[in-house]
């Protein structure tokens, strides 16, 4: 008999692997010359080792093969198992000579690839829509405390989360400029909708083109942002675990639409702001003094000023909140409250009902919409008898801005009284004066032009622009 360590047969059998002690060893040769032979070996731990045994380079060469299967729930593999896999490895050894090497490469790439499609699958998880990344422009707006974010959500929803949901579930990057042109193709062929709840009330008259120039240009916008979202330091959203991979902007080439919104910036004649005045005197108390103190105010932003607290009303100044734009904060914008104007307050100021001094009903703010609505109305009314034309509260704004420079008004004062964006660093960032001697000489002059228009007995025809006068240019006055 053989001592204990020796091979004692060049086939095995189970029986004869089942039979090994701990230290013996068995060998089962691969089938061919030089094709190498398993090698097996109880160990201290009960359990057989197997190893692939085979010359390579005039050296014996050895790569482990795992362990033996003895029984039915046993790990490992059976001898079956494992002669075929020698048969695999002296293939190998063949072609390649060192096994160990060369599994350990195959290995290597197989892990590779693995994590290559790991990171496809992520990269596609991640791959965003259409619709995500509307999601993600309108956060960051929300982020960056911006007075249009619920605007354009409302806009994206409407046009094209509603109306075109399989270009909302396209993948971002998939977009082209023929799916931004169908959706505002989609804007322009379909009618207002009614207004409020339900909207059952009456449509607005409108062809829709500046709400398609609109959406044109928040869509630009948008795949502008996103093309950069992964990259701006400090900033992030709930959508930004999405990546766009945005190379060219679809929305950039679609060209503006000539004719869009050109009525918003009309300015009112003369005349026809007299027959504004005029109209505005025969309204109840309370809606006659919001309506004026709006328009004697300068044509502010309605959202900013409708939301005036009486927290907010100084002595003699408005403090408002500048968050519109593409700024990164929001600031105050003081405007001044002239004695003329604090007449035409007096009815709100004597008989407060809300938390701020334009309220209508008991305990609240009149809404933007509410008051914006007012002058649409009055709009139709006298362009009905033909005392103007049709306007709404933008007209109004554009009017105020017309007449003040008409008279001389720097542009630099309107700018700061009528609350226009912020350009260059020192505006932005470094120029904190308030301009309240500028602005309140401005609202001043202004009044004085409107209480001239409110005449009745001023023949309209005899109305004209505001007299020339050395123009009011800022100054750094206390």
């Amino acid at each position: 008999m053989k001592a204990p360590g020796n091979n004692t047969a060049k086939m095995v059998t189970d029986a004869r692997l089942k039979a090994l002690k701990i230290g013996q060893t068995a060998t089962d040769s691969v089938p061919g010359r030089g094709s190498g032979a398993i090698l097996f070996h109880r160990q201290h731990s009960g359990v057989v080792t197997v190893t692939y045994r085979y010359m390579h380079e005039g050296k014996r060469r050895k790569h482990q093969m795992g362990i033996y299967k003895s029984g039915g729930r046993d790990a490992g593999a059976s001898l079956q198992q494992l002669r075929v896999e020698a048969q695999k490895l002296s293939q190998i050894a063949r072609e390649h000579g060192d096994v160990t090497s060369y599994m350990a490469g195959l290995a290597a790439e197989k892990a590779r690839r693995q994590r290559e499609r790991e990171h496809q699958a992520e990269i596609a998880a991640r791959r965003g829509t259409l619709w995500e990344l509307l999601e993600a422009y309108v956060d960051r707006l929300d982020m960056d405390g911006k007075a249009s974010a619920g605007k354009v959500r409302s806009l994206f929803r409407v046009n094209v989360l509603e109306q075109r949901p399989e270009l909302a579930a396209k993948y971002a990057d998939e977009i082209t400029p023929e799916d931004i042109k169908s959706i505002l193709d989609g804007v322009l062929s379909r009618r207002a909708k009614g207004r409020g709840i339900g909207n059952k009330a009456k449509a607005p008259k409108t062809n829709m083109r500046s709400t398609c120039d609109e959406l044109r240009r928040y869509l630009r916008r948008a795949f502008t942002v996103a093309a950069a979202m992964h990259l701006t330091p400090g900033k992030s959203t709930r959508s930004e675990q999405k990546s766009f991979l945005i190379n060219i902007n679809p929305a950039s080439l679609i060209p503006a639409l000539s004719d869009a919104g050109g009525g918003a910036t009309e300015s009112l004649t003369p005349q026809e702001l007299s027959a504004l005045l005029n109209h505005i005197d025969s309204l109840p108390e309370r809606h006659r003094a919001i309506c004026k103190a709006l328009i004697y105010f300068g044509g502010q932003r309605l959202k900013q000023i409708l939301a005036v607290t009486w927290g907010d009303v100084g002595e003699d100044t408005l403090s408002l909140v500048d968050a519109k734009g593409q700024k990164g904060w929001a600031w105050e914008h003081l405007v001044p409250i002239t004695p003329r104007v604090k007449e035409i307050l007096a009815p709100l100021w004597d008989k407060p009902i809300g938390p701020g001094p334009f309220s209508l009903t008991p305990g609240k703010l009149i809404h933007k919409s509410t008051a914006s609505k007012a002058f649409t109305d009055v709009g139709r009314t006298l362009s009905a008898s033909g005392k103007t034309r049709q306007f709404t509260w933008l007209n109004i704004r554009a009017t105020v801005e017309t007449l003040l420079a008409s008279h001389g008004v720097n542009e630099e004062v309107r700018a700061w009284l009528l609350s226009h964006g912020r350009k260059g660093v020192q505006k932005k960032h470094y120029d904190r004066f308030a301009y309240l001697p500028e602005k309140r000489e401005a609202l001043e002059l202004w009044g004085s032009y409107l209480d001239e228009l409110s005449n009745k007995n001023i023949v309209p025809s005899k109305v004209v622009l505001l007299k020339k006068k050395p123009t009011i240019s800022p100054s750094r006055c206390a």
